[in-house]
């Protein structure tokens, strides 16, 4: 478990410098020109909501196990949309994250499961 939330963590350490990075856009770009910056976090959340999705199906999970899948997917759509409109929202971000660590930390997994959450390659 504990590689597992190393890999969380560099993950998002990894996701977070990138989204720090000083990017210099022309004043008439438009909002899609901005979003570019986010389209590497925004192909990661596609994943991991894809992993998700997947992890949720292995098995019959409980309503407090169903609800914490939700929960997850809710924040990593909300995100996105944020990252849609050029924008980061950090307590969105956080927010996703402790729901992911919640799965990780309640739901019942099979092997494989925190791996294909966690451990997604960037492509």
């Amino acid at each position: 478990m504990a590689i597992h939330m190393k890999a969380l963590g560099t993950t998002i350490v990894a996701l977070g410098l990138g989204l720090a990075a000083p990017v210099f856009v022309p004043a008439g770009a438009t909002i899609a020109a901005q979003s570019q910056k986010f389209d590497g976090a925004r192909d990661t959340i596609s994943r991991t909501q894809s992993d998700l999705r997947r992890a949720a199906t292995f098995r019959p999970t409980s309503k407090k196990e169903q609800e914490r899948y939700k929960n997850a997917q809710e924040h990593l759509s909300e995100l996105d949309r944020h990252f849609a409109k050029g924008k980061f929202d950090k307590d969105t971000m956080d927010t996703a994250i402790e729901d992911i660590q919640n799965i990780l930390d309640h739901n019942t997994l099979q092997s494989q499961d925190p791996t294909a959450v966690l451990l997604n390659p960037p492509r």
